[in-house]
């Protein structure tokens, strides 16, 4: 593996020590169970390593991708599926065409949505995280859901409910014991079945007055009263943090 990939690996909310996102490359819009997905991906790794990174048939791999993949099943029919995506390394999905892989800053231009985009689009979580300085909430998230980190760091919505709690993450992913009240909001989110299908273009703007209306877009009805507790109880731990 090359230096530049190990670096790659560490280097923001996208590619964590163990866990990877991907959810700006569409895979979530797929209307696929989890194993087909899996499946997927590795025939595209398959596919790709074949090309022995030649550029100049990455074209005809995207075109030939994209015609295969037409007729699966998509949750929203304008969120474009990238099949750039695939395996770095065992279970780490990634974008293949990557500079980190290819050694060239302009690779992503065979992509759907170019190099320009691919590699300046962040998500919040991903967004305040290089504003700060710090990678609570993503550590966070690796240590505590490492099976569903790619469901969670690009949830929007979900980080905009967050970030209601005051001084959000320093106030509840500092502490020195874990935030059991954040792990069981989380755990219900994990239950909405939108939770699923995030592409990370999401957006829900929430203020501290409209939790919730926010609570009751994003969990299911007979988890909004636990997940308002929870809210409630991390608002009191930031407050008491900040005193």
């Amino acid at each position: 593996m090359s230096s530049a990939l190990n670096a790659f690996f560490s280097m923001n909310a996208c590619q964590k020590n163990s866990v990877s996102c991907f959810a700006c490359c569409g895979l979530a819009n797929l209307d696929l169970p989890s194993d087909q997905k899996e499946a997927l991906l590795d025939h595209r790794t398959h596919e790709f390593e074949k090309l022995n990174m030649d550029f100049s048939r990455f074209p005809e791999y995207r075109q030939r991708r994209e015609k295969e993949e037409e007729a699966i099943p998509r949750h929203n029919s304008e969120t474009y599926v990238c099949p750039f995506l695939g395996y770095l390394e065992p279970r780490r999905p990634g974008c293949m065409i990557h500079p980190a892989r290819t050694g060239d800053p302009k690779s992503q231009n065979y992509s759907f949505y170019g190099a320009s985009i691919c590699l300046s689009y962040d998500c919040p979580a991903k967004d305040r995280e290089e504003e700060n300085g710090h990678s609570l909430y993503s550590d966070f998230l690796e240590s505590s859901f490492p099976e569903q980190y790619h469901r969670l760091i690009c949830d929007s919505e979900l980080y905009s409910l967050l970030e209601t709690i005051p001084d959000f993450p320093d106030s509840v992913c500092k502490a020195e014991k874990p935030v059991q009240w954040l792990i069981q909001l989380i755990k219900l989110r994990l239950k909405h079945p939108q939770s699923e299908k995030n592409t990370s273009f999401e957006r829900l703007m929430v203020r501290a007055t409209q939790q919730e209306a926010a609570v009751a877009a994003l969990f299911r009805p007979e988890d909004r009263e636990l997940a308002l507790t929870c809210l409630k109880e991390l608002m009191q731990l930031a407050n008491r943090t900040a005193h």
